[in-house]
């Protein structure tokens, strides 16, 4: 099912977060009423109570012979259970792992991933696993709503942040491969691209200048791994213009989390921490789910003090290892002295402290965000789009509008679900975004007659053609281009005399202009065999095309004389 087809009768999308992930959908027949009228399933609970959650955290709990046995709450508070009875050992626990993709630069299909006690599977199995379970979720959930649907009836979406490489992008469409979704069911959608497209349609944002024709906005997606950034202008066909291409980093939620970890480190040690980490994961889960509702409220006029509470596990282990007791060891603490105190059950934490642990992704996301402003294209851009599970933390929010007054920030409602209510809306209408700039040099190599003294010599080659230069970047789309959705730039493909097969080799360079594919930067993407078989003098009548500013890159070889098409994607994975 291509995107150019009659839209699907449902639209699914797959939010597979860092931290949480989740899923909405939503038929044609509502979608053609009210686009918004989508169906986000928000009813995850752990069993510790406390707390409902519009997602369920990116955790994974296999058994030892590695079949899937539990997701999300389930999974972690299973994995608490078996650990606490000394039989977790065998089996198999991932929590948080999808920034392996954004981390790994020889990201491949043997790419593997250690669990939480160092146990190694490939890391498709594991995501493949994830994608499977939120997918059989989704269509239990529609069954149980009425709907008899077939399996080529759903179009899926799955959702990725824009700053991620085209082989982690071609990895989340494999590991979907595993949960039975084809080819040509999927559509990637690029995060801070759907939610853009989502919040045109809510009320709060109707009218207003933002989503006026010509007008220019950037969208700041902050998510539990990564802050995906980037600047949409309004055509006046309504479709989105990208006027800068997606950049950010890793200065997701996760960073504040860790630095939450340190601290606890700090006081404890980090042998007593490892070890009640290992033998008390309940215990561990429910910091951190008690700290997530704590970060929702901080803000830069909030109460001197926070309080959370502190596991009795976690104190007997310290004072079971120290001649000090916990209670002393916080007192007494000297790079918190006197900013940290407890209470019963109980820790006070100084809010400048708690303010501290937000600082560096706040202070690296305000560092980029001015970068990006001073770019020509953007300057005079007067609305932040402010969405992600991060986005909704006051401090966040006080953050850029102290450091960027002049400048409207906009949060919608449930802004952790913005990306994934607009995923859905794009698998309806995925020409909702009209151009994209491309974030890379694309081309493919090819040879010209060899010039003396221009071309050097270890490129000389002797061909039925004569003599000729190898190697030689033909440029399609140069980096930081403007690229129309769908745009296909094709060149004739010279084959040697009488030839019947020839070989595509296709090309990315981070430099603007490269004249050889062996220069510093280029990398090959993939290549395609064009077999033309018995056509005649077909090898005079081949054009090659790439088709750019969709959300992947395809190839296309189109033999003129029959028609005949050869398309292919790349294969970003083969190192």
């Amino acid at each position: 099912m291509s995107d150019e087809e009659e839209g699907p009768i449902a639209v699914v999308a797959i939010d597979f977060g860092t931290t949480y992930s989740g899923y909405a959908f939503s038929l044609q027949n509502q979608f053609q009423k009210d686009p918004t009228q989508i169906f986000a399933y928000t009813n995850w609970i752990p069993s510790s109570g406390g707390l409902i959650s519009p997602k369920t955290p990116t955790s994974l709990l296999l058994k030892p012979n590695k079949d899937f046995y539990k997701f999300g709450y389930e999974a972690e508070d299973t994995y608490a259970e078996l650990a606490l009875d000394g039989k977790h050992h065998e089996y198999y626990f991932f929590r948080r792992f999808k920034m392996l993709l954004h981390r790994n630069p020889n990201l491949s299909r043997d790419t593997k991933i250690a669990d939480a006690t160092g146990k190694e599977l490939p890391a498709k199995v594991v995501f493949g696993h994830g994608i499977t379970y939120l997918k059989h979720h989704a269509e239990d959930l529609i069954k149980q709503q009425g709907y008899e649907l077939e399996d080529w009836d759903i179009r899926w979406v799955l959702t990725v942040p824009a700053i991620w490489t085209a082989p982690a992008k071609q990895f989340m469409r494999e590991a979907a491969q595993k949960a039975d979704i084809t080819n040509d069911q999927l559509l990637i959608a690029l995060e801070p691209e759907a939610a853009s497209i989502f919040c045109r349609y809510i009320p709060d944002a109707t009218g207003l200048e933002i989503f006026r024709s010509e007008s220019k906005y950037m969208v700041i997606d902050l998510g539990g791994g990564t802050a995906d950034i980037t600047v949409h202008q309004v055509d006046n066909d309504g479709t989105l213009r990208e006027l800068h291409r997606a950049t950010g980093g890793a200065w997701g939620g996760t960073k504040v989390d860790a630095a939450y970890e340190q601290f606890f480190i700090d006081i404890v040690g980090e042998e007593v921490w490892m070890e009640f980490r290992a033998t008390n994961g309940g215990d561990y889960f429910d910091i951190f789910r008690e700290f997530e509702l704590k970060k929702r409220t901080v803000k830069a006029d909030m109460q001197p003090r926070i309080v959370v509470k502190v596991p009795m596990s976690l104190r007997n282990l310290y004072d079971s290892k120290n001649t000090e007791t916990f209670n002393d060891a916080v007192k007494n603490h000297e790079m918190y002295y006197q900013r940290i105190s407890t209470i019963s059950d109980k820790l006070k934490i100084d809010s400048e402290l708690v303010k501290g642990f937000f600082r560096d992704p706040l202070d690296k996301l305000i560092e980029h965000l001015q970068q990006v402003l001073m770019v020509p294209k953007v300057r005079g851009t007067k609305t932040f789009l402010l969405v992600g599970g991060f986005a909704e933390s006051p401090i966040v929010q006080d953050t850029l509008r102290g450091k960027f007054p002049h400048i409207k920030l906009i949060t919608p409602a449930d802004a952790g679900l913005t990306v994934l209510k607009g995923a859905v809306i794009f698998g309806h209408k995925p020409f909702s975004i009209g151009s994209r700039i491309s974030h890379l040099t694309f081309g493919i190599a090819i040879s010209k007659p060899f010039i003396d003294g221009h071309h050097p010599s270890e490129k000389k080659l002797c061909t039925s053609s004569g003599i000729m230069c190898r190697d030689i970047f033909h440029k399609y789309i140069e980096s930081d281009e403007s690229v129309e959705h769908g745009c296909m730039q094709t060149v004739p493909l010279t084959m040697d005399k009488g030839s019947t097969i020839s070989r595509v080799r296709v090309y990315s360079s981070s430099s603007k202009d490269p004249m050889f594919v062996t220069d510093e930067g280029c990398r090959q993407l993939g290549e395609m065999i064009i077999n033309v078989g018995s056509i005649e003098d077909a090898s005079n009548h081949v054009s090659v095309g790439l088709s750019f500013g969709k959300t992947e890159l395809t190839l296309e070889a189109r033999e003129k004389t029959s028609g005949q098409i050869f398309r292919a994607r790349f294969d970003f994975l083969n190192n």
